[in-house]
């Protein structure tokens, strides 16, 4: 369930993260809960604006539950990064991403222009610049279309 999170010099201590996310997963917990929690700042932890970013997607709560839009829309795949290059960070690209998919299940949530002005940062581990990049252009030429 919990994303590969980048480790940094100074981030959340990833055995407080991991046990909150297993806590979660496992129904302990409220989504809301998830927006009260603090964690320690320790050497080599998670990077902490991925953890902020992933529990506030986890405490909005699912999307509602929609057809299966079929393969043309459905959520992109990015693969990692090559090794030793940065990517774009996940847990920015999966905001996004999570923005689009109501959009193209015939929803609103994002516009064409909003995508085409997305900035990621950069991190290891990161999202594959150019798969990424790809895709959100795939999903603004829909867009496009459909207007």
């Amino acid at each position: 369930m919990a994303p590969d999170f980048t480790v940094v010099l100074r981030g959340f201590d990833r055995e407080e993260v991991d046990a909150l996310l297993a806590e979660f997963a496992a129904g302990a917990l409220a989504p809301e809960d998830l927006t009260r929690v603090h964690f320690t700042v320790v050497l080599r932890g998670y990077d902490r604006d991925q953890v902020q970013q992933y529990l506030t997607l986890l405490a909005a709560g699912p999307a509602p539950q929609r057809p299966d839009p079929g393969p043309a829309q459905r959520q992109p795949v990015f693969g990692k990064a090559p090794f030793l290059v940065k990517g774009y960070d996940r847990a920015q690209v999966d905001a996004l991403v999570a923005r689009v998919a109501p959009v193209l299940a015939g929803g609103g949530g994002i516009t064409a222009d909003e995508i085409e002005n997305a900035v990621f940062g950069a991190a290891r581990s990161g999202y594959d610049c150019e798969q990424v990049d790809r895709g959100l252009d795939a999903v603004v030429h829909e867009l496009r279309g459909r207007a």
